[in-house]
């Protein structure tokens, strides 16, 4: 094969290249209608607009138009209209032309639609999408894409607009704010000004009456004098120190007396609670004795009365709701040395409420640790147990000794029936 024959593709390609330059851009009246508004917002100015407005003589009722109206006339007409039209045409070209030239030597819509994302990255889209559009390269998804991504920017733009008028309306606030502030402080500043100076007058007539006044007396004089003004000078320094340690001091009396009110509440607190654990381990050293003894044989009749049985639930069936795993064994041996049933449900933590539901309607009174058990549970309880009209029983903690001192009180209650607690 010859050298000329091994040409043929590179020089078809300069061929094709030369004919692309020659192409002229396709015409608006031909694009997509629904690009106009984009196309004339994006790549024409108002001031622009306004030109082809007086060029081709358009007149509006009103003597003011406004710039939304204005872009309204050319989007509509720029396709019906061939003179606007034609003139529209003729700006783009003239405005964008050396654009124009760059990417008319575009001869793949692949480096079409590099340098399309290439503008967006600058943020310079103005020029590039008219030419996009204008292309005859250009493919319906490329043009599609590039109308949506500067539909979307307007978008932005908008938002971002909004957001910077209401903040320029904060700043314009604030700003004639500072100047009223400014306005009061120049004031006091020239008050201020006019008293230092009537205050300085002041001072230089008593430094030359002073001044006269040594003169005319004896040398003697004159250093007692400043002996006086001296000791003077020290006593205000001591006043000054006196004051400040004066307010240091109120402060940290502030401080302590604050600090004094947290510790009582903190006291009161304990003194409860020291009152509580007493009564507990009252509770635990005269039970636990009775643990390793027999149970009693009540039947669940008629309390045979306390000092029979001193801490007899007479079989009546305690829901332990909540509580330590580690204890549950516990809560029974204590509730069925008590001649009591015994049920149990962890509060939720992998036992249903609806199981819980169940258990409630068993059980004479219900008995739940507010230290560990969930909300969900508590209201659950509450809840059911005004409905089957159950006792419902809060203990301090999931210890042993919580629980005794509350069954002891409702073995208690149990032997007085016109005393019964309050479920609300």
């Amino acid at each position: 094969m010859c050298k000329d024959c091994e040409k043929p593709s590179s020089d078809s390609k300069q061929k094709g290249k030369f004919a692309l330059s020659r192409t002229k851009p396709t015409p608006i009246w031909n694009m997509d209608s629904s690009w106009m508004c984009s196309l004339i917002g994006t790549c024409l100015t108002i001031e622009e607009l306004k030109k082809l407005q007086h060029r081709n003589k358009v007149s509006f009722s009103g003597s003011k138009i406004s710039d939304y109206k204005l872009h309204s006339f050319f989007v509509k007409t720029a396709m019906t209209d061939k003179k606007i039209g034609r003139s529209i045409q003729s700006m783009l070209e003239r405005k964008y032309r050396l654009l124009w030239k760059k990417f008319i030597l575009i001869d793949s819509v692949e480096e079409l639609e590099r340098e399309w994302e290439n503008a967006l990255k600058e943020g310079d889209i103005a020029g590039p999408y008219w030419v996009i559009l204008a292309h005859p390269l250009v493919t319906q998804k490329l043009a599609n894409n590039a109308f949506g991504e500067v539909h979307m920017l307007s978008h932005l733009v908008g938002a971002t607009n909004r957001a910077d008028l209401k903040t320029m309306r904060k700043n314009e606030i604030e700003i004639d704010k500072l100047r009223d502030e400014l306005e009061r402080t120049r004031y006091e500043a020239w008050s201020r000004g006019t008293i230092i100076d009537r205050l300085r007058k002041e001072l230089g007539a008593e430094k030359r009456l002073n001044l006269e006044a040594s003169k005319k007396t004896k040398p003697l004089a004159g250093k007692s004098f400043e002996s006086l003004k001296a000791t003077s000078n020290r006593l205000r320094d001591a006043l000054l120190m006196a004051e400040n340690d004066k307010e240091m001091l109120k402060s940290k009396l502030e401080r302590r007396a604050k600090r004094i009110e947290v510790l009582e509440i903190e006291r009161e607190h304990l003194i409860q609670q020291m009152t509580q654990l007493e009564t507990e381990s009252q509770v635990l050293e005269s039970v636990v004795p009775t643990l390793a003894g027999e149970k009693c044989e009540n039947d669940g009749g008629i309390c045979p009365g306390e000092d029979a049985c001193p801490y007899d639930l007479c079989q009546k069936s305690v829901l332990y709701v909540g509580g330590r795993a580690t204890l549950v064994s516990r809560y029974r041996g204590v509730i069925e040395s008590w001649n009591g049933k015994f049920l149990h449900h962890d509060g939720g933590l992998e036992q249903s409420f609806e199981h819980l539901g169940g258990l409630l309607e068993k059980a004479d009174v219900v008995v739940f640790p507010v230290d560990c058990v969930s909300h969900a549970a508590v209201e659950h309880i509450k809840r059911r147990s005004r409905q089957y009209n159950k006792r419902m029983m809060a203990v301090r903690t999931a210890g042993l000794g919580s629980l005794m001192s509350g069954l002891q009180n409702m073995a208690q209650q149990s032997r007085q029936p016109n005393k019964r607690p309050n479920l609300n």
